[in-house]
């Protein structure tokens, strides 16, 4: 009986590796020759590098996208920001490096490019870091948002690009029954084939999508969160797969329009431009390559409105040009419902009629074959008479109660090395205020806890209050912490909260729910026991050696 159940089992798994074999042996993708228009040029986004914890150097990622036929590389190496990734903008290889950093937020993981990096660390808090790269004319796209280990858990957060909608390596570890049983031997027979089966269709992040752009307008992109290895502990790691391989999976046309220039930084800027206004479409390029492929609305004015944009009025025309030597099936929808489908389409143009408000998006897909239920190519919307909400202002509120009638009773307080110094005086205007000049240094050289504050001690109640109210300007453009303590047995609580000061006194209102806790329990909001607060800087938003000033006034509660 065991023999017999030993050979049914062994006939099985012998079937099942048949199929494997089979499955990658005769993977193939679909043939589109056609050249990429003019206009278009084709890349890859979110990659890492030996700049965070990436396997390989920048010449050799460029060495194998050019190897691959692409225009340019978009890293998002981790650090807020990675300052030499941030710093590695260069043709390479006949290839556009464009640097980027990958933000370890409280909310998740957001990537960023196109900015200019400050001389301080960009903020924890994802509306703060969001609001400072588009300052810049940067982009940002909440990485992997729904990830099962780092998801992006901000649902308040606005302004940011757009979101990955396919991300490869989350992909591989949502899967990972299918990566740690078929993936290794499909891999051996066909990169290409176990790579693009790791991928699911993302309906989590589709959902995502379309809710966001009910409230406003983002974007889509596929991300290859390519890091050339796989983990296997702290110190051990297999070599695969390869950024080549990874290349010939997921890629983004970008519409740059013109030639890209040989200066890097205006070739760069035209690629960042784009992304920013959603002229770009995804496509998973082991499938197919997506030449030629366009998405726009013509306006019954004969206006031409590309993805990303808006029309004013309805009553125009969806264009899609498939120009493919094969059959496709088409979705478009409309605020993120079906709105209508081509099923086994050889045409090459589709037109539809648009009379009524929305965001339109389409999602093409392989009529056949074994990976036909993935979205091969993901366009982005065209918002149609749907007029953009101006972001409400915000009225800064008055404070109902001034810390030590507006003048605040500080002390300098600092780890050994570093240097700080406080004085009140009164200002210009006649208001009291406080100054804060300092140098950070490190205790030790892997010391990552450097510090220098303006600290308060003494009870506070603050249950009455919603937040701290302050006015602050510094020496140069600066991060600093509004700090708050609680006392309680044994470590207490404490919750912070960044914000910005520069050459021009400003005023800023930091509400005690958007304070992020440090350790301790509970929340900021609503307590009565504080015991310190603290205006500081440190290294977790500040360099080594950074220096300068700081002052405050009229700092209080509402």
């Amino acid at each position: 009986m065991l023999r017999r159940a030993a050979k049914a089992i062994a006939l099985l798994a012998a079937a099942g590796l048949a199929v494997v074999a089979y499955n990658g042996l005769t993977f193939q993708k679909r043939v589109n020759n056609r050249p990429l228009p003019a206009g278009w040029v084709k890349g890859v986004y979110h990659l890492h590098s030996t700049f965070s914890d990436g396997l390989g150097g920048v010449e050799e990622i460029c060495r194998a996208a050019a190897g691959q036929g692409l225009d340019f590389v978009l890293l998002s190496d981790h650090g807020r920001p990675n300052r030499a990734a941030s710093a590695a903008t260069a043709w390479r290889q006949d290839v556009l490096l464009i640097g980027g950093s990958e933000f370890s937020l409280h909310a998740g993981h957001l990537a960023a490019a196109g900015y200019r990096a400050p001389a301080y660390r960009y903020p924890p808090e994802a509306q703060e870091a969001i609001d400072e790269v588009r300052r810049d004319n940067g982009v940002t796209f909440l990485a992997h948002p729904c990830d099962g280990r780092i998801p992006w858990t901000d649902d308040e957060a606005r302004g940011f690009t757009g979101i990955e909608i396919v991300s490869l390596y989350q992909m591989a570890k949502r899967n990972l029954a299918y990566v740690l049983t078929l993936f290794p031997l499909q891999y051996l027979l066909s990169p290409d084939y176990a790579l693009t089966a790791a991928i699911s269709f993302p309906r989590r992040e589709l959902a995502l999508w379309d809710r966001l752009d009910r409230q406003g307008r983002y974007y889509g992109i596929y991300a290859l969160d390519a890091h050339a290895k796989i983990e296997l502990g702290r110190k051990a790691h297999l070599a695969f797969p390869s950024y080549a391989a990874m290349f010939r999976i997921l890629r983004v046309y970008v519409h740059a329009g013109d030639e890209l220039s040989a200066d890097a930084g205006q070739a760069a800027g035209a690629v960042i431009a784009a992304l920013r206004r959603g002229d770009f479409y995804s496509a998973i390029e082991s499938l197919a390559a997506a030449n030629g492929f366009e998405f726009f609305y013509r306006g019954p004015d004969g206006g031409r409105v590309e993805m990303g944009g808006g029309a004013e009025r309805a009553g125009g025309r969806l264009v899609l040009r498939l120009p493919f030597p094969f059959a496709v099936d088409v979705r478009l929808l409309r605020d993120g419902a079906p709105f209508r489908s081509f099923r086994d389409s050889t045409r090459s143009e589709i037109e539809v009629a648009v009379d009524a408000p929305g965001a339109y998006r389409c999602e093409v897909y392989l009529h056949s074959g074994r990976l036909h239920r993935l979205p091969w190519i993901l366009a982005n919307p065209i918002v149609v008479a749907r007029p953009e909400k101006p972001a409400p202002q915000a009225s800064l509120p008055a404070a109902r109660a001034l810390l030590d009638e507006g003048r605040p009773r500080f002390q300098v307080e600092k780890n050994g090395r570093s240097q700080g110094a406080a004085t009140i005086a009164a200002g210009a205007d006649g208001l009291p205020l406080t100054r804060l000049d300092f140098v950070l240094r490190r205790q030790t050289p892997s010391s990552p806890d450097f510090w220098v504050a303006l600290a308060r001690r003494g009870r506070l109640d603050l249950s009455p209050y919603r937040g701290v109210v302050l006015e602050a300007r510094a020496s140069r453009p600066l991060r600093a912490w509004l700090q708050v303590r609680a006392a309680a047995p044994g470590a207490g609580s404490a919750f912070q909260h960044s914000f910005r000061a520069d050459g021009q006194w400003r005023r800023l209102a930091i509400p005690f729910a958007r304070c992020h806790r440090l350790y301790g329990t509970g929340t900021a909001a609503g307590r009565a026991d504080i015991d310190a607060l603290f205006i500081l800087v440190d290294g977790g938003i500040a360099e080594d050696g950074a220096a300068g000033w700081l002052e405050v006034r009229q700092l209080g509660f509402y």
